[in-house]
């Protein structure tokens, strides 16, 4: 007897164990795939399927590989998408989207060139060391009495957001803003439905269509000459915004406009103190309502009380103001005569 591959054995055994095992799981695997596969594309073997899973406790997994390949049914606009003249298709065929984007010269490349903005942005002094720097934004933003420390503090916006009745419970209960967006008849449920956005966006010659083509939209933007090409050439936009003394710099300079937003007495704090000002308002407004109505009322009776009396005032006759008027003809007149006859 060989010693030398007795040793061997024993000692490779728990390794060849693990092995078998593994095949062993490999093929129930495969079998439940086939399985799968037999039932999907014969309805009147899912009842066989189903019990050789609940055999194996795979119930789940075959009910959650039945969903997706509903999801990818041709006709769903998953299966659009990944149809082979789908928009998928169409963005990583060659010459596509995606190849326009990685190609050499194309516009990843520029934003990630030596020069370009990525590498500005994260230069020394750039605007990555301006917005992390000791008393700039991020350092305003998260000090202590600074925007965040306000937004989570007792009472703050975070407080006020999640408050009994707030934004979000209102948005969150039921019959609330999410549940009448993802209701049935919601506008979620409408895109999703056949012939729903969804659908009309992803079908053939829709809107991802018509953006992802050769002469589309997207192919122009990122063309030679194109629209990112003028925003990030040399005194481009972007060179403009990111360049030293440019916007970005204006921007977050000491004293500049986010600076002057986010001060303890700036604007931002202000309109918060308006708007606290105007909820306070709100229930004063409110109680004078019914007073506004009554004295709305009011108005209207006592508008039907004066018409009359200014009817009848119309048709009282008044004589003695014409001889008044007929008196005071005559006698300027006998005045203008006497003087003549003096003269």
């Amino acid at each position: 007897m060989n010693l030398g591959n007795t040793v061997v054995q024993f000692a490779t055994a728990p390794v060849r164990l693990g092995l078998a095992i593994a095949d062993l799981g490999l093929s129930i695997a495969g079998g439940t795939l086939k399985t799968v596969q037999r039932s999907l594309n014969d309805p009147n073997q899912m009842s066989g399927a189903t019990s050789f899973a609940g055999m194996l406790g795979l119930d789940e997994a075959v009910n959650r590989a039945n969903r997706l390949a509903r999801l990818m049914d041709d006709d769903a606009p998953l299966g659009r998408a990944l149809a082979p003249e789908g928009p998928i298709n169409q963005l990583l065929r060659q010459g596509g989207l995606v190849d326009q984007l990685t190609a050499p010269g194309g516009l990843m490349d520029r934003l990630t060139a030596e020069n370009g903005p990525v590498a500005r942005a994260l230069a020394k002094d750039g605007l990555i060391d301006q917005l992390t720097a000791e008393g700039g934004l991020m350092d305003r933003l998260t000090a202590s009495g600074g925007v965040v420390s306000r937004v989570i503090e007792p009472g703050g916006l975070a407080d006020r957001l999640l408050a009994q009745d707030g934004v979000v419970e209102r948005a969150l209960r039921q019959d609330g803003v999410a549940d009448q967006l993802l209701s049935e008849n919601g506008p979620v449920g409408r895109a999703l439905a056949p012939g729903g956005l969804v659908e009309q966006v992803t079908a053939e010659g829709g809107l991802i269509d018509r953006l992802t083509t050769d002469s589309g939209a997207l192919s122009r933007l990122i063309a030679p000459g194109g629209l990112a090409d003028q925003l990030l050439a040399d005194d481009g936009l972007i060179e403009r915004v990111l360049r030293e003394e440019g916007v970005a710099d204006r921007l977050l300079a000491e004293g500049g406009l986010l600076d002057t937003l986010t001060d303890p007495d700036g604007p931002l704090l202000k309109l918060a103190d308006v708007a606290d000002t105007l909820n306070r308002l709100t229930p004063g407004l409110e109680a004078l309502a019914p007073t506004i109505d009554a004295l709305h009322e009011a108005v209207i009776t006592l508008s039907q009380v004066v018409n009359p009396l200014s009817n009848i005032a119309g048709r009282i006759p008044l004589p003695r103001q014409r001889n008044r008027r007929g008196n005071t003809g005559p006698r300027a007149v006998v005045s203008e005569r006497v003087i003549d006859e003096d003269r």
